[in-house]
């Protein structure tokens, strides 16, 4: 297992650019851990972060995620966009995949359970006050090809 290694990138993507790539390919997420008056915003003037900030988002991904054997096994590699609400008291929900690896789809079960697994965010803010924000992670499976050469 050691020669896997997982290289997570990771960066804010907006709506705008992802609407015209991504397509939605499971069902809409369930609305209810938000109350349907309350506004879910994209951008905001304070982004929601995870607790310590990007690097500790990294470090906790790849120690998280676990690169799923079947997929391993089969050489499938890929990035999966996953997209949630950090609602106002950071608190992740309405997780869903917006694009997939084909090949593979317990990728996207693996990126859902991890994502669905983090603490509590530091929520985002408008006009100083917390607020309900999509945020979308991309997250990149990678084989390490070090075993195959030797």
């Amino acid at each position: 297992m050691k020669a896997i290694q997982f290289i997570i990138s990771l960066m804010m993507i907006s709506k705008i650019m992802l609407g015209q790539q991504i397509k939605q390919e499971t069902a809409p997420p369930p609305v209810d851990a938000i109350a349907p008056e309350e506004e879910v915003l994209t951008f905001v003037e304070q982004m929601p972060e995870f607790p310590g900030g990007q690097n500790a988002l990294m470090k906790y991904l790849s120690g998280n995620i676990q690169y799923p054997e079947t997929c391993r096994k089969m050489g499938v590699e890929g990035k999966v966009f996953i997209k949630f609400v950090v609602d106002k008291e950071g608190i992740i929900n309405q997780v869903a995949v917006l694009r997939g690896v084909s090949d593979c789809n317990l990728l996207e079960k693996e990126a859902l359970r991890v994502v669905r697994s983090m603490p509590k965010w530091t929520p985002g803010k408008q006009h100083g006050k917390a607020v309900n924000v999509y945020f979308t992670l991309p997250i990149s499976f990678k084989l390490s090809h070090e075993t195959e050469a030797k």
